[in-house]
């Protein structure tokens, strides 16, 4: 096994139970264990800690003495304090996509644009959670900067977890900022790219306020 088996064995296994946890199918206070997650991944129990680990200190789970991981119950005050964090990274990525043109993203990201904007005059709404993921995680990517590109993965897959957004409302108002945002990016405006990215997140942090109250499991 290379140097990196052992990290890579640990980020499959995170990566796995972090989207189980995102949507829904390991809930909050559910125990995790490990011999199952070992048995599934067909590893030891060590790459498994450390999955555990990982999840913890990113918030998803809760370690407790004889008692192992669970899953931790989501807090609308950690995701609006997450969500302002992620508003000022997804200008910061908007800006460094812009100055660069869009990098090696640049023709997916205006292709992702046509898929969005047809999906959504279609009506076909199952398909939109995915693609604007994609376009947002394209953006960070646009900006060349990896250590951006995981932070946002991250932040967002904690926010998608913590609260329920209605897909159709969200999406049908997306697509024209998303629009302007990539045609700023590939005429390497990033004054204009930052200021329609502010439109996007500012609108999206207030629909996560106004859910807020409705989906409060926890007080953090």
């Amino acid at each position: 096994m290379s140097a990196d088996g052992p990290q890579l064995l640990r980020d499959t296994i995170a990566a796995a139970l972090r989207s189980e946890i995102v949507a829904g199918a390991l809930r909050p206070g559910e125990r995790i264990r490990e011999e199952r997650i070992a048995s599934e991944h067909g590893v030891s129990r060590v790459p498994v800690r450390e999955a555990l680990q990982r999840l913890a200190q990113e918030g998803f789970l809760v370690l407790t003495p004889r008692r192992g991981a669970t899953v931790a119950t989501p807090s609308p005050r950690r995701a609006l304090e997450l969500m302002a964090i992620r508003s000022n990274l997804e200008v910061l990525a908007a800006q460094l996509a812009a100055r660069r043109r869009g990098g090696s993203a640049a023709t997916e990201l205006a292709h992702l644009v046509e898929l969005g904007t047809a999906a959504t005059a279609e009506r076909r709404y199952s398909e939109l959670p995915a693609l604007i993921d994609r376009f947002h995680d394209l953006v960070a990517v646009g900006s060349g900067n990896g250590e951006l590109v995981e932070l946002l993965r991250t932040i967002r897959s904690k926010v998608r977890w913590m609260f329920e957004v209605d897909v159709e409302e969200r999406s049908t108002m997306s697509w024209a900022h998303h629009a302007e945002i990539v045609d700023a990016i590939l005429r390497g405006d990033e004054r204009a790219a930052a200021m329609h990215m502010v439109h996007d997140v500012d609108r999206d942090e207030a629909l996560y306020r106004h859910l807020a109250p409705m989906h409060e499991v926890g007080s953090g």
